[in-house]
């Protein structure tokens, strides 16, 4: 017994001593945006809880608010204060401020950025765009990150929804698959959209920036957070989802 408490002071005193302080998070959140992207998730998956109470006749409703605090409390348990402190040094960086602020202050239009994507071809120096803007969108949406989310919130969706009799391992592994690749797609035309005004040598930077361990760090987390953050919600919507109605 005496060994177990040891065992168990020493695990807690980890992670007293190395996991990120409450303020740190906090800096984060701020410098990062995450506050209006957790604010847009609350209000997105707030209307996607009204829409399926209303084919359901369900009158169940999740609390939005827990989706920040679940999101603030895994970035401070899942990233270590010296992690945090490299992640927080990355923003100061002027170039990474912009690509931050442009994601965040303008209203992605899907229509628009496609067709950016196509003017991009024909662009002066479109090869040496289009090869930067891959390996930014290859640093920042990664296939194994993207996973997680599948994992933790469309997986128990589909498994725990009406039609989870149909969804056996070989159906789910297809979903998943599909899900990674559209969400790569998705990220790569996102990225390529909010840097459409950004030179060469800005785009070299950012390169720079996203491929250093510390982006790797905050990113798997983000990715985590986001998942552990919003996987309560899915369940509670889970036996009231049908996926038949949701094919597109």
């Amino acid at each position: 017994m005496k060994t177990i408490k040891i065992i168990f002071a020493f695990i807690l005193l980890t992670q007293l001593l190395f996991s990120a302080t409450a303020e740190q998070v906090e800096q984060y959140i701020s410098v990062s945006s995450s506050e209006e992207q957790l604010i847009e998730l609350e209000s997105q998956f707030s209307k996607m809880q009204q829409n399926i109470n209303s084919m359901s006749n369900g009158s169940n409703t999740y609390d939005m608010q827990l989706l920040s605090i679940r999101f603030r409390e895994y970035l401070q348990k899942n990233i270590s204060e010296d992690e945090m402190d490299e992640i927080l040094n990355k923003y100061r960086s002027v170039v990474l401020l912009k690509f931050v602020s442009v994601q965040n202050d303008e209203e992605y239009n899907e229509a628009e950025a496609q067709k950016y994507m196509e003017e991009l071809q024909v662009e002066e120096n479109a090869s040496v765009r289009m090869e930067l803007l891959e390996q930014i969108s290859t640093q920042l949406y990664k296939k194994e990150n993207i996973g997680i989310l599948f994992d933790n919130l469309m997986k128990p969706l589909l498994q725990n929804s009406k039609g989870a009799s149909g969804m056996d391992d070989t159906v789910i592994e297809k979903n998943k698959k599909a899900y990674i690749k559209k969400m790569l797609a998705s990220g790569k035309v996102e990225t390529a959209y909010s840097t459409r005004e950004f030179t060469i040598e800005e785009l070299k930077a950012l390169l720079t920036i996203v491929e250093s361990s510390a982006i790797d760090h905050e990113s798997k987390a983000v990715f985590g957070a986001t998942a552990y953050a919003l996987r309560e919600f899915f369940l509670s919507m889970a036996e009231r989802y049908d996926p038949s109605k949701h094919k597109r």
